[in-house]
């Protein structure tokens, strides 16, 4: 199952690379946050000792300040990025999996079905059955009339079933073999 097994591995992939931008964004978001803080101490540090009335915000705090907004959004860019090549690799999985479902519904309907036509078949069956029941019992009432005219003692005949209903003999027999403890 190779086709399945490459989306996978692809998106687990593609997962940890997330978690992994996640982890470096939360460190780099701490990191920001702590440059905007010593910017922000340095410069009440800077503005208290100066007593300027005009503030003025050294450059070089506003470059890196910048800098790291800049590698913020890049790394925003590269999570959105990943984000969008997990989607096809989910959609492929999902599809495998509809397939395979598919597939086995379509399998087991089949099995469902023979097991239908097996049931019909021993109904049938039980119905050639029955046939055959009452043309023995018409034979042996045929071998008891003879004896009876060779002046021997008959022999009891087996009693035959109740109904000629087919549906009506397998309802007798399910009851009889409940009765028994068989079923």
């Amino acid at each position: 199952m190779t086709l399945a097994t490459e989306p996978l591995e692809r998106l687990a992939k593609l997962i940890g690379d997330e978690a992994r931008v996640d982890e470096r964004m939360r460190d780099t978001q701490a990191a920001l946050a702590l440059v905007k803080r010593r910017v922000s101490e340095t410069l009440a540090q800077h503005y208290i000792a100066t007593r300027e009335v005009r503030i003025q915000m050294p450059e070089d705090l506003m470059r890196e300040e910048q800098s790291y907004e800049r590698l913020l959004q890049a790394l925003q860019d590269m999570k959105g990025e990943i984000a969008k090549q997990i989607r096809p690799v989910e959609e492929q999985i999902i599809q495998a999996n509809v397939d395979h479902l598919r597939q086995s519904f379509s399998q087991e309907s089949r099995r469902l079905s023979k097991c239908i036509e097996e049931v019909d078949d021993n109904i049938l069956a039980c119905r050639q059955y029955l046939q055959e029941h009452e043309r023995i019992r018409s034979s042996l009432s045929a071998i008891n009339q003879k004896l009876i005219q060779l002046g021997a003692e008959g022999i009891q005949v087996p009693d035959g079933l109740d109904t000629s209903d087919i549906g009506e003999i397998v309802r007798q027999r399910i009851e009889h073999l409940r009765s028994q403890g068989k079923i």
